[in-house]
């Protein structure tokens, strides 16, 4: 059977459309539904418009899914809501981005998780450069994680090379480092 582009094309909207999950999937699906059936009318305009939509879809319901990995309240803290945005790490290039702030009588500390942004990669260059990562602080080991705490005690780290978690705040260094050890890295391995 011989490929042609437009084959090409159907089998792998094909495959998006299986991989679609259950949350926001109708969504999804009809959105790469209509994308096939505009690319297969010779429509490319409408076809790029719907897969910008899905890809948008499944960017919100991976950046969701990233505010399953912030910790629970430590005992004797508040939380907010989690928030999440799958657009809102431009300071990281783009990609997705979760973050929740918790209280403790007038001290706070945020958690924020980035992923998939094209920046990180420059970001895990400089951490996994001894020269370099030393002139942005001192060495830092949470768990099995090896990070980096600036001269303000801003805790960053670097997991499975795609996903940048960083603890900050004006609460005491043991209290961030208690929030940085209580992210949830198994949530993280499922995305």
């Amino acid at each position: 059977m011989q490929r042609t582009p437009r084959t090409l094309a159907s089998l792998g909207l094909a495959a998006l459309l299986a991989c679609a999950g259950t949350a926001q999937a109708d969504d999804i699906k009809e959105a790469l539904e209509e994308a096939l059936k505009a690319y297969n009318q010779g429509d490319m305009s409408g076809t790029k418009e719907n897969l910008g939509y899905a890809t948008q879809l499944l960017n919100e319901k991976s950046a969701d899914a990233l505010t399953k990995a912030l910790p629970a309240p430590l005992p004797g803290w508040e939380a907010d809501e989690a928030q999440s945005s799958s657009a809102g790490a431009a300071l990281f290039g783009g990609g997705l981005q979760a973050s929740r702030t918790y209280n403790k009588d007038d001290q706070y500390i945020e958690v924020e998780i980035v992923g998939d942004s094209p920046m990180l990669s420059q970001m895990m260059v400089v951490m996994t450069n001894p020269a370099l990562a030393g002139s942005m602080g001192k060495s830092v080991k949470i768990g099995k994680q090896r990070g980096i705490q600036d001269e303000n005690g801003k805790i960053m780290l670097i997991i499975n090379n795609r996903f940048m978690v960083s603890v900050e705040g004006d609460a005491e260094q043991a209290d961030k480092l208690a929030y940085a050890e209580a992210v949830k890295l198994e949530a993280l391995n499922e995305l």
